[in-house]
């Protein structure tokens, strides 16, 4: 009964769904996906201690995460995502307050700072981002800066 509410609601929504689970898939995974809830201790762990900013894998906790951007894909084999945080660190493009993402279900609600200069190489088939962390696509448009596209080289 709740399916039929929300597609009265919007006339888009069954396009949407099917969408969103044709994204889920690694095969199709693009540039600009956005992924949230990825565990610092396995982007600590995938960055060799550079992300995030803590003393010691004993200062973390089980629910501390932060979210990562898909910059490219690397063939079939490959994928590189950078971390993202709400911390302003140094000159990083961001994504604003508010924006929606495609596909998202709800705005952000503080800046994501996009850490263009760590990257985490991972294979389609991995334990650290899978589709139940995607979060929807950012719109190239939506972030603000250029320096998150030296990743994407």
């Amino acid at each position: 009964m709740g399916n039929n509410t929300r597609r009265n609601g919007d006339p888009f929504w069954e396009l949407q769904q099917r969408y969103r689970s044709e994204r889920s898939l690694p095969a199709n995974w693009e540039s600009l996906d956005f992924f949230k809830e990825i565990s610092d201790r396995r982007l600590l762990e995938k960055t060799c201690g550079k992300f995030p900013r803590v003393k010691s894998m004993v200062c973390l906790t089980g629910s501390d995460h932060h979210p990562v951007l898909l910059l490219k894909r690397a063939g079939n084999f490959s994928f590189r995502f950078c971390p993202c945080s709400t911390k302003k660190q140094g000159n990083y493009s961001y994504i604003p307050a508010k924006t929606t993402l495609e596909l998202a279900p709800t705005p952000f609600h503080k800046h994501g700072y996009i850490c263009h200069n760590i990257f985490i190489n991972l294979p389609p088939e991995n334990d650290m981002v899978g589709q139940e962390n995607f979060f929807g696509i950012v719109r190239e448009n939506d972030i603000i800066g250029d320096q998150y596209k030296e990743g994407m080289q």
